[in-house]
């Protein structure tokens, strides 16, 4: 078996973070969605995913994949801030108002 970076889950988490950070958010969806692919239990990557997607303001889909962090990790700190932004962003102020609740619960 060869080296070949696109079924290497190290070479597009490292990837992924890069294009994250430097907020090239469309690129680090895109490297997200690889990564996500090879590793689905990886609650890193479906959060940074999701916060990618938020840069795109595809909040509905951010929600979704912060969803999917929580699944895999139910007190992540930043899944749950993240998901309260999400439902801010849609207007849905409920759904923030409870991640708001269940972060001060977990401080």
């Amino acid at each position: 078996m060869t080296f070949h970076p696109t079924n290497n889950p190290v070479f597009w988490k490292q990837t992924a973070e890069e294009l994250l950070a430097s907020s090239r958010f469309e690129k680090a969806q895109a490297a997200y969605h690889q990564l996500c692919e090879l590793t689905p239990n990886d609650a890193d990557a479906w959060r940074g995913m999701a916060q990618a997607l938020a840069g795109l303001e595809q909040y509905g889909d951010a929600v979704a994949a912060f969803e999917r962090t929580l699944i895999l990790l139910p007190d992540d700190h930043a899944a749950l801030t993240g998901l309260a932004n999400c439902y801010e962003a849609l207007g849905e102020f409920e759904k923030m108002t409870a991640c708001r609740i269940r972060l001060g619960e977990l401080d």
